[in-house]
C-alpha cells in the first residue's frame, strides 16, 4: 500500500502492507477462537505487531442430511425428476448457526427449483421463464416451496 508510482521501475519498499483473510470454518470451530489462534500463529512467528481486525463472519452451521428437512428438500427434487448432489460444505456466508447451534439446534438447508447466480453483485440475476425442464422460472421455484413444504409435513 504505498511506494514507488511514476515512471520507470524501482526498487522500494512499502512502508505498510495489507491482507484480507477469508477463514472457513468447519463443525465445531468458532469465528472468535479462529480468530484467537491466527493472532497467535502470527505472534509464535515473531508477528505478534501485526495488527488483526476482524469486520464479520459467522460461526459454521450444519445440518444432516438424515433431517426430515432435508429429505423432503430431496424427495421434492426427485418429484420433479431431479437426482439431487448433497453439498454438506457450501461457499458462502449466513448466520444460520443462530438457528443450527445451541440452544435452538433446528435444521437448515438451502433449496429451489429456480436458477439464480452473482449474489450481492451487481450482474445479480434471478430466471422469471426457462427452456430448460429441470429449471423451472420464477413461478415454477415458488409452487417448487409450496411441494417442499407439503413434502415436510408428511
Amino acid at each position: 500500500v504505498g511506494g514507488y508510482t511514476g515512471p520507470g521501475g524501482k526498487t522500494i519498499l512499502p512502508h505498510r502492507a495489507v491482507a484480507k483473510i477469508d477463514m472457513r470454518l468447519v463443525p465445531d470451530m468458532k469465528a472468535a477462537d479462529a480468530l484467537a489462534a491466527l493472532k497467535a500463529h502470527l505472534a509464535k512467528r515473531g508477528f505478534g505487531d501485526v495488527e488483526v481486525n476482524m469486520t464479520g463472519g459467522y460461526d459454521p452451521t450444519s445440518t444432516s442430511a438424515d433431517t426430515a428437512l432435508i429429505k423432503a428438500q430431496v424427495a421434492t427434487y426427485k418429484k420433479s425428476g431431479i437426482d439431487p448432489r448433497l453439498w454438506p460444505r457450501n461457499a458462502g456466508s449466513y448466520p444460520g448457526y443462530v438457528f443450527t447451534g445451541a440452544p435452538v439446534k433446528l435444521p437448515a438447508g438451502h433449496f429451489g427449483l429456480g436458477h439464480g447466480s452473482g449474489a450481492h453483485a451487481p450482474d445479480e440475476y434471478y430466471i422469471i421463464e426457462s427452456a430448460n425442464p429441470k429449471i423451472e422460472g420464477f413461478d415454477g421455484a415458488v409452487m417448487s416451496f409450496v411441494e417442499y413444504l407439503y413434502e415436510l409435513a408428511k
